[in-house]
């Protein structure tokens, strides 16, 4: 229950986020406009509770996620803890009490609102998609980069009347950030073609690799009696040739030229792919609700033992 409550917490913040940077804010006191500065910062502040109540719920509920805070962490999670870092420099020092002391110039922080927003929307992207929980499937994927493009694009606000001199390019003399339009314009740029790749399966698999070669092995405990419907070629794809020498976990660190993916981008890949989209004809799969269901200690079986039998039962 606290592990799906943190989840949909995330989800909020992520949401939040989108509703932000799309949406344009009105000068306090403007007499029409649906969505008002102090609105603005408060949604802000929702966000960044939600994300913060997010991290803190999954760091108590499952004790393995600690192991995404580590430098061997995957690269998603450090696009996670990045977004959240941009989060809360879009938060906190934009409130009324510490903005005109940081930035005593409105187009400075207009400048670094936007360039800190672009961080936020391409990091929340590299983490959502790769973590494939709230974004599942290819056709998902696109939609989720499709609007974090236009997310983007709302980022570049146009001035509300004509301006007073034309700069070298009539787009840029539409934009409110003044002298500032042309780096924004670039770093928006930048921002969109950093979304292309995550469009393909290859980088998205690359992003669960750690930065960090992890020195030891976690505990799994990998139940092979739950998974006879399973052809075993499945995992141990190198029976086919009969090439298959030692374990997977050494092979798949042996820093081979021909393996693009490490152990723990592959293994992941294998579970995560296989228990959220099932091959026709397996239905008595169990949920993937944490990393405890599979990264347990010795002597900590009935917790796996109660997941999986509540499913296996499905088969008999």
């Amino acid at each position: 229950m606290t592990w799906e409550l943190a989840q949909i917490l995330g989800l909020c913040a992520v949401a939040a986020c989108l509703i932000l940077c799309v949406l344009a804010v009105r000068p306090r006191g403007a007499a029409t406009g649906a969505f008002r500065l102090r609105s603005h910062e408060l949604l802000g502040s929702v966000a960044l509770a939600a994300a913060i109540l997010h991290v803190a719920l999954l760091l108590g509920a499952d004790r393995a996620v600690i192991e995404h805070i580590k430098p061997t962490a995957p690269r998603y999670e450090y696009a996670g803890i990045a977004a959240l870092l941009a989060l809360l420099f879009l938060t906190v020092p934009a409130w009324a009490a510490f903005r005109s002391r940081l930035w005593p110039r409105h187009r400075n922080f207009q400048a670094a609102h936007v360039i800190a927003a672009c961080l936020l929307v391409v990091t929340l992207a590299m983490h959502v998609i790769t973590t494939d929980r709230y974004v599942h499937g290819r056709t998902e994927a696109l939609a989720y980069i499709l609007l974090s493009a236009i997310v983007l694009l709302g980022l570049l606000r146009p001035r509300s009347g004509k301006p007073a001199a034309l700069p070298r390019s009539p787009l840029l003399s539409r934009l409110v950030f003044g002298r500032h339009s042309r780096l924004v314009a670039g770093i928006v740029l930048c921002a969109l073609i950093a979304l292309i790749p995550l469009t393909r399966a290859s980088p998205r698999l690359a992003l669960r690799e750690p930065f960090v070669t992890r020195s030891d092995r976690l505990v799994l405990d990998f139940p092979h009696e739950q998974h006879r419907a399973v052809r075993c070629v499945v995992c141990h794809h190198d029976f086919l040739d009969r090439s298959g020498q030692g374990s997977c976990v050494s092979c798949h660190r042996s820093g081979r030229a021909d393996l693009h993916v490490g152990v723990e981008a592959r293994f992941h890949d294998f579970c995560l792919g296989c228990h959220r989209d099932p091959p026709a004809g397996l239905v008595g799969h169990g949920p993937v609700s944490g990393c405890d269901t599979c990264h347990e200690p010795p002597g900590a079986a009935p917790l796996r033992s109660r997941v999986f039998s509540r499913y296996a039962g499905r088969d008999s």
